[in-house]
């Protein structure tokens, strides 16, 4: 599965909001696959975040996270960013689920922490582009692991949710190995735009129904 890359980082962020301009990341949670001939080693990354403002009720309904706990464990946003983005080099190639939302946070970090030139090239999967490919509506991460009957719960918590895409995402290679179709492609809903500001110029962006297979036949 995706064996051309040495590194592969698998990665989740909950957050205060939808839009990473005025939201912040609490907690991220990511999971690296190295891989040296034939050894592969894993490094985990789980990790709570200070916020500027208490959580609004639905983010703590949602995850479970309490401004009490990121007072108490949480780190400065910067050194979360520091974290993650010390596991990441150019050829890692990047997995979420749904990763244009955690794209949108990743790159608004890495302009505002690390330097406004640097240029992101970094080879994306987006694994619900790849289930929603092959399935029909619903397409959220809790039918995925439904559907392939993955034993990692869908529990909004970052690593949790990691470890269950990755395991949705192992089941598809096993299912049908075709993964290099879906790197640098990212599907979205044909009844909404792609907000020119989010978009990468070397990623491709294919309209999915779901089920119908539009970005494998492309």
């Amino acid at each position: 599965m995706l064996d051309q890359y040495k590194k592969i980082l698998v990665f989740d962020f909950e957050t205060t909001g939808l839009y990473a301009y005025s939201d912040q990341i609490i907690e991220i949670g990511a999971l690296l696959i190295e891989r040296e001939g034939l050894f592969e080693t894993q490094k985990e990354l789980s990790l709570l975040l200070q916020a500027d403002k208490r959580l609004p009720d639905v983010i703590k309904n949602i995850t479970g996270i309490s401004d009490d706990m990121l007072l108490r464990d949480g780190v400065p946003q910067e050194v979360g960013f520091r974290e993650l983005f010390n596991m990441i080099d150019q050829n890692t190639l990047l997995c979420a689920y749904n990763i244009q939302f955690d794209l949108s946070f990743l790159l608004h970090y890495i302009k505002k922490y690390h330097q406004s030139t640097y240029i992101f090239k970094n080879p994306i999967l987006d694994v619900m582009a790849l289930y929603k490919d092959r399935h029909s509506f619903p397409h959220k991460l809790d039918q995925a692991v439904k559907t392939y009957q993955v034993t990692v719960p869908n529990t909004h918590r970052a690593l949790d949710d990691v470890k269950a895409t990755y395991e949705v995402m192992k089941n598809m290679a096993i299912e049908q190995n075709n993964l290099d179709k879906y790197v640098n492609v990212i599907g979205f809903n044909p009844k909404y735009r792609v907000s020119e500001s989010t978009k990468l110029p070397y990623v491709k962006y294919v309209a999915q129904y779901g089920g119908r297979r539009e970005i494998e036949k492309s």
